[in-house]
């Protein structure tokens, strides 16, 4: 008998223990800031038409982003205005160039690559007098660099053999025209990176981003375009401007992993002119992570849409201009954002 009286108190010696850890833990989980959020570099809005049809003959191609983002509103999770900002605005004006390099390389029939997107960021915030959190923004400077290898597949067209064409030159040609490119990237955490700051020009870590795009054509005037994005965020120790909470030592934090896609759909009103929409749609899989353990609830969501455009110079030389509209927006900082997007082929 005393030999179970003996085993029930020490069962019940365990069992507390793991209840007193589990509160702790859950105390901990509750307490803990989200301070590493998803990098504002991915790309949201940067595809546009004819995204599928890249380069397919030997040579380079030099891409000259443009953007313009003002938010003026900070939500929570349940998508509504967080009470702790008031009056935000945050403004970036992100300009990035990006070299595509098609080799002479050409298996199953597509062409290998390389790419190197370079950005440079500028940054303003601003906040009501009484706003009881504030966000200090860094100084103008390039951020993170993202690079990768690159297979773009030959072009198909119905009824007639693939050649290589320039995008959006299809008007002799009928019949469905499909082309599609996939890359893998990784973000280099090179960027500017104030520790003082909450907002900076380079994220601070690590990540890796493969993608695939494609482009669709009905018929010849019509096209229908995707870039479909998996992101995974490494951990990292460049922290953003922690909050100072009382025996709290920072070692680490995560943003969570992404899926994101942009879709355009674009109707050429005349041989160098068309004319469409544009959208965008963020989700966060995963939430973000502090010291190893998960900040509750924080996954951010967005989706975008608005009216684009498109025009043709010359076979060398493309002009796209993208306007995106909140529609919805979770845990994020949202607002308006314009986009041109200059293409030139060598």
């Amino acid at each position: 008998m005393k030999f179970f009286q003996r085993r029930l108190r020490l069962l019940l010696v365990v069992f507390g223990t793991f209840l007193a850890a589990g509160s702790i833990a859950s105390h901990a989980q509750a307490a803990l800031p989200d301070i590493v959020k998803p990098p504002p570099s991915i790309n949201l809005g940067s595809t546009s038409f004819y995204d599928g049809f890249g380069r397919v003959r030997p040579g380079l191609t030099v891409l000259e982003y443009f953007r313009w983002q003002h938010s003026d509103e900070i939500s929570d999770r349940d998508g509504v205005e967080s009470v702790n900002f008031v009056q935000p605005r945050i403004d970036s004006f992100p300009s990035l160039t990006q070299f595509i390099v098609a080799s002479k390389w050409r298996p199953f029939g597509g062409t290998a690559g390389f790419s190197v997107l370079v950005p440079l960021v500028g940054l303003r915030t601003g906040f009501a007098a009484n706003s009881p959190k504030r966000l200090p923004a860094d100084e103008p400077g390039f951020g993170d660099i993202i690079a990768g290898p690159t297979y773009q597949s030959k072009y198909f067209l119905h009824g007639a053999a693939s050649r290589p064409l320039k995008p959006g030159s299809v008007e002799t040609h009928s019949g469905p025209f499909l082309a599609w490119r996939t890359q893998f990237l990784v973000q280099i955490p090179n960027g500017k990176f104030d520790a003082k700051k909450s907002v900076n020009p380079g994220s601070g870590y690590w990540a890796v981003v493969p993608y695939l795009a494609a482009t669709y054509m009905p018929w010849r005037k019509l096209e229908m375009s995707t870039r479909l994005h998996y992101q995974y965020n490494l951990p990292t120790t460049k922290l953003a401007n922690p909050p100072l909470i009382p025996h709290l030592v920072y070692v680490n934090g995560q943003a969570g992993q992404l899926v994101y896609g942009n879709f355009t759909t674009s109707y050429r009103v005349t041989r160098k002119l068309y004319m469409g929409a544009n959208s965008y749609g963020v989700y966060q899989l995963s939430p973000d992570r502090t010291n190893g353990v998960t900040v509750s609830k924080a996954r951010e969501s967005q989706f975008y849409l608005g009216p684009g455009g498109g025009f043709d110079f010359s076979r060398t030389d493309t002009l796209n201009v993208n306007l995106y509209l909140k529609v919805e927006a979770h845990n994020t900082a949202s607002g308006p954002a314009l986009q041109m997007l200059y293409i030139h082929r060598f």
